[in-house]
């Protein structure tokens, strides 16, 4: 692959699981970078931009600093992804229930998500 490219190409590669990839393919790089996991305060930066324009309240404050605190660990993405997951369930969940003008998302479910999520890349 890379001695068909031009010299001046570039090829950006990314990974989570930068020990699963073969030492032969990653000597090709010149450049490697490492992006460090979320801290609390770059998680709560992330949960405000993902709520910016929506009408997104959590149901519990409380809880919201157990899960951030839980959610350590994990990168960006998952983070997000299961904030997403955990509305669109807290959404399904009052579909039925009268239209509130502010859909509050279950700590609880994001909770579980996380967990899921941390497990599911633990293996």
């Amino acid at each position: 692959l890379f001695d068909y490219l031009p010299q001046n190409s570039m090829i950006i590669a990314a990974t989570n699981q930068k020990e699963m990839v073969d030492d032969a393919l990653l000597r090709r790089f010149d450049l490697s970078v490492k992006f460090n996991l979320p801290t609390v305060k770059q998680i709560q930066e992330l949960i405000s931009l993902t709520l910016k324009n929506g009408q997104f309240a959590f149901d519990n404050k409380t809880k919201v600093t157990e899960v951030i605190k839980l959610s350590k660990g994990l990168s960006y993405y998952s983070i997000q992804k299961t904030l997403i997951t955990a509305i669109k369930r807290s959404i399904f969940n009052q579909a039925e229930k009268v239209k509130p003008l502010t859909t509050k998302i279950s700590t609880t479910v994001w909770k579980e998500l996380i967990i899921e999520e941390k497990k599911s890349l633990a293996k």
